[in-house]
This record gives structure tokens, C-alpha cells and sequence, in this order.
């Protein structure tokens, strides 16, 4: 009996033998043919239940602002606003402070006074945008999962996603330690009579955990490109 196989072609499959397409690998599956371990689950968690936490103190925030008396968003009428970079102490302070022997206490100052609606303006303003800063990294998270989800990990979609977490991240935190300097720079020039910008030149202040996870994602992001990449390029071989 001849033989079926044609020039440069393969022999077709016997029943029962399985062919090219049936001994392919499972996708997400374990050897033993169970799903596997969601890679997404443990962020995707988190970020739920933070989620989750806001929406319910905001409602809570929402409906004491209706009932009862105090509760909302106001301008304080004084502005206080602290100086890190000054220090003082003495006889005074230690008494104040009911130092024992032997005891230096060094105090930091924080000036108060009726401010006008734009320097109250700007106080709230410099004390409610870190506040922003974090819903908005929380929301861009959030997002960022379900493109993974419904797109996959490995995709453009993804790496363009980290890509813009990542410079939020680092970006912001670097926006909002100029913002919050220049803001108290001005509202301590108004209430003393020296330079009240040395919080900008102060490192201490700078939110570095933000920036070195900006950095990081924007690291990952990189590598996933070219996990990206390969695989696209394996798909064009296949």
C-alpha cells in the first residue's frame, strides 16, 4: 500500500493518534490540568480592599456632613503652618516642657494667624492635594489591573500602562515636594520676618519611597516590553 505522504508534506494523522495541535501546551494551567495561580490576585486585592475603605469613609464623611453640625469641607479661619527647618530652646522651653536634670528640649516652632481667603486657600490647598495625589495613584492602579486582566500582562497596553504609573509616581512626588515648599515659603515669609523657603533645599521632606517605585515601574515596564516583544516575535515564527 502506498504511502500518503506528499512531497514536502506530513502524514495525516491515524484515528486516535493525536496531531500538531493536540499535544500543544495548556494555557494558565498546572501539569495536573488545574487552573492556575491568578498572577493579578494579590495586587488586585489590595487595592480592592483600600478602594473599598475609601468609599466607605467617604459615604460615612458624606452623610455626617448632612445630619450634623461641623462635619464637611471649610476654611479654617487661622492658618498654622509649620517650619521643619527651625529649631529653638532655653531655660523656658525646658521648664515648659518639665525637662529633668541634664535635659536639653528643642522645640520646633509652628506660627498661626488670621489669614486672608487666599493664604487659607493655598493652606488648605498644599494640605488636601497629597490627599488627591494618592486617590489618583489608587484610581490609575485600579485601572492598570483590569487592562492586565482583560488585555493581558504581556501586552503594549500594559507596558504604556506602568510606563504613565510610574512617571505619576516619581513625577508627582517631585511636583508636590516644590508645591508644598513654595506654599509654605510664602504663608511663613507672611507670618516672620526671615526666608521661609528652606523647606525646598531640605531633603528630609522629599517623599523618596514614591519616587524609587516610580523608577522601579518604569524599570518593569522596560522589561516587559521586551517580554513583549519576544513574544510577538514567536507568534510572527509559529
Amino acid at each position: 500500500m502506498r504511502s500518503l505522504i506528499r512531497p514536502g508534506g506530513r502524514r495525516p494523522a491515524a484515528a486516535g493518534e493525536a496531531g500538531p495541535r493536540d499535544t500543544a501546551a495548556p494555557g494558565p494551567h498546572s501539569a495536573a490540568g488545574k487552573p492556575g495561580k491568578d498572577p493579578l490576585e494579590p495586587i488586585e486585592a489590595a487595592v480592592t480592599v483600600v478602594c473599598t475603605l475609601g468609599v466607605l469613609a467617604l459615604t460615612l464623611w458624606a452623610v455626617l456632613a448632612v445630619f450634623v453640625d461641623g462635619v464637611g469641607f471649610y476654611l479654617p479661619d487661622r492658618v498654622c503652618v509649620a517650619d521643619p527647618s527651625t529649631s529653638g530652646g532655653g531655660t523656658a522651653t525646658e521648664g515648659m516642657f518639665g525637662a529633668g536634670p541634664g535635659v536639653d528640649v528643642e522645640a520646633r516652632p509652628t506660627f498661626c494667624f488670621d489669614g486672608s481667603t487666599g493664604q487659607r486657600a493655598l493652606f488648605i490647598a498644599t494640605t488636601q492635594l497629597v490627599l488627591l495625589w494618592h486617590v489618583g495613584a489608587l484610581v490609575m492602579a485600579w485601572l492598570l489591573i483590569r487592562r492586565a486582566r482583560k488585555h493581558g500582562p504581556f501586552t503594549r497596553r500594559t507596558v504604556r500602562g506602568l510606563t504613565l504609573m510610574g512617571r505619576y509616581l516619581a513625577g508627582g512626588a517631585v511636583v508636590l515636594h516644590l508645591v508644598e515648599g513654595l506654599a509654605h515659603g510664602v504663608l511663613i515669609s507672611h507670618a516672620t520676618d526671615y526666608w521661609g523657603y528652606a523647606r525646598l533645599l531640605d531633603a528630609t521632606q522629599v517623599r523618596w519611597w514614591p519616587i524609587f517605585i516610580g523608577l522601579g515601574l518604569l524599570t518593569f515596564a522596560r522589561l516587559i516590553q521586551l517580554a513583549t516583544d519576544m513574544r510577538e516575535d514567536l507568534e510572527g515564527v509559529v
